[in-house]
């Protein structure tokens, strides 16, 4: 599929495919890091309903299980993209590194955002759908496959006020060695540790009432 798009689309935005190719294949795995997580979310509970029945379970370890899972699939597709760039002389740098601190603070915004989701579906199940249709928008306003440059001036806002963005950016540039601006790490660390503190208080109201919903 990465090699299709990238094959399909340096076509139609006559980009050389050595220079688009390792981009959508990073941004593509990341997506699905992304995707995983907030789609994992929307049924996570319910769909271990049996374990708050038949035992005392905290629903936490249902979302560290998520994040888990989430997470070790995308580390084992990572592993396609990063040939890919070989293949195509894309050489890392020390620049790359910061991609670690990328995937640590997309793991941390997705905990707080799997938990948050996990407990507004499972009281709201209509939410659901929601969130699916949400979510097939968000990937035309997000530079899976283009990039931002291809913007005017005036329709930067995009991604600058988009919080899908800002995280893939954070994990695929420092990859590719795309400078990341300062404005979008703060960004990420305001999404990330900020939604982590605003998050909390809603969590720890509503996790006890989860087994009442279900």
């Amino acid at each position: 599929m990465v090699t299709t798009m990238g094959l399909i689309w340096s076509y139609l935005w006559k980009q050389p495919v050595h220079a688009l190719l390792p981009y959508i294949a990073i941004g593509m795995v990341t997506w699905q890091l992304l995707l995983g997580i907030i789609t994992d979310a929307t049924t996570a509970i319910p769909a271990n309903a049996n374990y708050f029945h038949n035992q005392y379970t905290s629903a936490s370890t249902i979302i560290f299980a998520l994040i888990y899972r989430n997470g070790t699939i995308f580390l084992l597709n990572l592993v396609f993209p990063l040939l890919v760039c070989a293949a195509f002389g894309v050489t890392p740098s020390g620049y790359a590194l910061l991609s670690l601190l990328g995937i640590l603070l997309v793991g941390v915004t997705g905990v707080w955002i799997a938990f948050a989701i996990a407990i507004i579906c499972t009281r709201f199940r209509d939410v659901i759908q929601i969130i699916n249709s949400s979510l097939q928008i968000a990937f035309f306003i997000t530079p899976v496959v283009w990039k931002p440059e291809v913007l005017s001036q005036t329709a930067q806002f995009v991604t600058d006020w988009n919080p899908l963005a800002i995280l893939l950016s954070i994990v695929r540039d420092p990859l590719l060695g795309r400078y990341v601006p300062m404005t979008t790490w703060l960004g990420a660390m305001a999404l990330s540790l900020g939604g982590l503190a605003l998050a909390l208080p809603f969590i720890g109201r509503f996790r006890r009432r989860i087994i009442y919903w279900l």
